[in-house]
């Protein structure tokens, strides 16, 4: 009767002790890489990230088509391997710095560049906020510019390419243009097709080029897009980005402690460019001569799945491609909850190891 009451007294212990346990072997198979949590983070990322970029983050300057100033950061930890990255709209370098310190944690050096008109690039449009570019291509000669300076195949082993969303129209258009050192490429929710709210496509591109163009009669600056306004700080609920809101939290008060990084909505001249290069950089997709890993968000508002499909469909070059949906994720899958960023991120990472390994073949 005594043993029994002592082992009653045990089972809520025992059965905390085997919820401990299983909690740590469910964060292992799901973490293995040993990436960043959200428990981890706070509203300016965390002392160690913080530190590390401090530390490694090296600001650099390029000067890009037409002369443009685009700043650019180098981390260069003495590894053998390296990874650039193609940023998004309206980003900065500073949002990264959860990535970046997570990827070099698994051995590569980064290099990041802040696109022309945004972060701590020269602005165009004729002021800080607008979201302005005159000819899509710009971003994408900058990009070679930029990657031609880095000589990475003499310094590496290994090189990649990681791109998301407008950043990841560059990287298509860059790859299938340009001869390049990188033997694979990862894609985070690539802008192969824009959410224009039903918009038909073709009508979409007459009234923004259209509305551009009369802008320009009486204007010196862009006109924004219908609707479109001034930088505004935003806030996590009614956010279409991440539904992480200590990674929205941080991601947003970069540029509130950097107010020169802030950035308003597209110009009309934008969004005209980018349909037309996202429409490209698709059906050209089969110029790519490398494998690609393409990271779908299954609830992105931003960018529709169509384009995407279709560029990963047409990447015939490659049977050793790759495409992963992240359900429920939005669409900054590298800023969202712990469980769609760990199954991306391990994704990638795996992705990568095979490549390093000779595990992906490029043949058709």
């Amino acid at each position: 009767m005594k043993k029994t009451s002592q082992l009653r007294l045990l089972l809520p212990f025992l059965f905390l002790l085997f919820s401990a346990w299983s909690s740590a072997e469910n964060h292992m198979a799901n973490n293995p890489y040993g990436l960043t949590t959200e428990a981890q983070l706070s509203d300016t990322f965390n002392k160690k990230i913080n530190t590390f970029w401090e530390k490694n983050a090296i600001s650099g300057s390029l000067a890009g088509i037409g002369n443009k100033r685009l700043h650019t950061i180098s981390i260069k930890t003495a590894n053998t391997k390296a990874i650039v990255i193609s940023q998004g709209r309206n980003e900065s370098v500073l949002k990264y710095k959860e990535l970046a310190f997570d990827l070099n944690r698994q051995g590569y050096d980064l290099y990041l560049i802040d696109h022309r008109g945004q972060g701590f690039s020269e602005r165009l449009g004729g002021d800080q906020y607008h979201g302005h570019v005159e000819h899509f291509q710009n971003y994408v000669d900058d990009l070679n510019l930029y990657i031609l300076s880095l000589d990475l195949a003499n310094q590496y082993q290994h090189n990649y390419l990681l791109s998301h969303s407008m950043g990841g129209t560059i990287a298509a258009l860059y790859l299938e243009q340009y001869k390049h050192p990188f033997q694979a490429g990862i894609f985070l929710s690539p802008m192969m097709s824009i959410n224009l709210g039903g918009i038909p496509n073709v009508v979409a591109k007459v009234l923004t080029s259209s509305g551009a163009a009369v802008c320009s009669w009486f204007s010196d600056q862009a006109c924004y897009v219908f609707g479109g306004e001034e930088y505004k700080q935003k806030t996590f609920t009614g956010n279409n980005l991440t539904s992480s809101e200590v990674r929205f939290n941080a991601s947003q008060n970069t540029f509130s402690a950097y107010p020169q990084t802030q950035l308003g909505d597209a110009s009309m001249r934008w969004v005209a460019q980018s349909l037309s290069a996202a429409g490209q950089a698709v059906d050209n997709a089969d110029k790519i001569n490398i494998p690609i890993l393409l990271l779908q968000a299954g609830a992105d508002k931003v960018v529709t799945a169509a384009g995407q499909n279709e560029f990963f469909k047409n990447l015939t070059q490659c049977k050793a491609k790759q495409f992963l949906t992240i359900a429920d994720a939005n669409h900054e899958i590298y800023l969202e909850k712990d469980q769609a960023r760990l199954a991306a991120l391990n994704a990638a990472l795996r992705f990568l190891k095979a490549s390093q390994q000779g595990a992906l073949r490029c043949t058709k």
